[in-house]
């Protein structure tokens, strides 16, 4: 399977950048990277679509946003070599080791996660993860009931078990974020963990002591009523995946819902944001 990699560069790259990632995502691209000047996103060969591309690239220009890109096409195989050869362990929190199968396992840390890279977000290496693992080491998680939303990897449901969830249900809608889901949750010994594909629909009905969406400042806001209904009272939320900018109309939003803001951490202009549940 090949990838087309769409390579961005934008000015003013805080004011412009996640409003392109949801672009991007809402025509099929299905991971990004930052870099210095922008960030990179990647969808399926198979489903690029260069005419809504251009599109949507105009359609930011128009908005004042300086725009440079450059499209080539990264085939599977190479793409696997280059995450193991510069994939490298990362510590959170000075307590929580993830690595890859292919690096040497390390005791010395309370919790040890498995995550094999593949084309699905979340490894624990983008500041939007990160802090929502390290929001996660302050949270009593013991026989709670846990929400993963765009669970990638499913790296935070399964430190959500490590911490003493009850139990976990992953969500993505993306079928490679799913399979690679069950996949480290199997890795990691906790098969038990639910992963599910589609998005908010799936939440009809169902309860949860905490709720974590790392998603996107657009996904949020839209599902915020669902997260709301599907929140046990006294229940926390924990939202990442959008820009420290942006938190005034989540925390505006939550409040329509009686979701109080408690706090928020914020790494190279990333948010991740605890709320709780009247």
């Amino acid at each position: 399977m090949n990838y087309t990699e769409l390579n961005l560069q934008l000015n003013p790259l805080e004011l412009f950048g996640e409003m392109l990632t949801y672009q991007l995502g809402e025509v099929g691209f299905e991971m990004f990277e930052d870099t210095p000047q922008g960030f990179k996103a990647y969808i399926q060969t198979a489903n690029f679509n260069n005419d809504a591309v251009l599109e949507i690239i105009e359609g930011i220009k128009e908005l004042n946003c300086e725009v440079t890109y450059s499209i080539q096409d990264i085939p599977w195989q190479n793409w696997n070599a280059e995450w193991e050869k510069n994939y490298q362990p990362e510590i959170i929190g000075n307590k929580i080791y993830v690595r890859a199968e292919f690096h040497e396992a390390n005791s010395s840390y309370s919790h040890e996660i498995i995550v094999q890279p593949r084309m699905a977000f979340g490894t624990g290496h983008h500041p939007t993860t990160s802090q929502v693992m390290e929001a996660m080491l302050d949270i009593d998680f013991k026989n709670k009931s846990l929400l993963d939303m765009g669970c990638g990897t499913g790296i935070l449901a399964i430190l959500g078990m490590q911490l003493g969830a009850s139990s976990a249900y992953a969500i993505d809608y993306d079928p490679n974020s799913v399979d690679n889901s069950i996949e480290n949750a199997q890795r990691n010994g906790y098969p038990q963990i639910e992963v599910a594909l589609g998005s908010s629909e799936l939440l009809e009905g169902k309860s949860y002591d905490i709720i974590l969406a790392n998603i996107n400042r657009n996904i949020i806001l839209n599902d915020l009523d669902k997260y709301a209904a599907s929140l046990n009272a006294g229940g926390l939320l924990i939202t990442s995946g959008y820009y420290t900018s942006d938190l005034s109309v989540i925390k505006n939003k939550a409040a329509e819902y009686h979701i109080d803001y408690l706090q928020h951490t914020s790494q190279n202009d990333w948010c991740c944001a605890t709320f709780k549940k009247q």
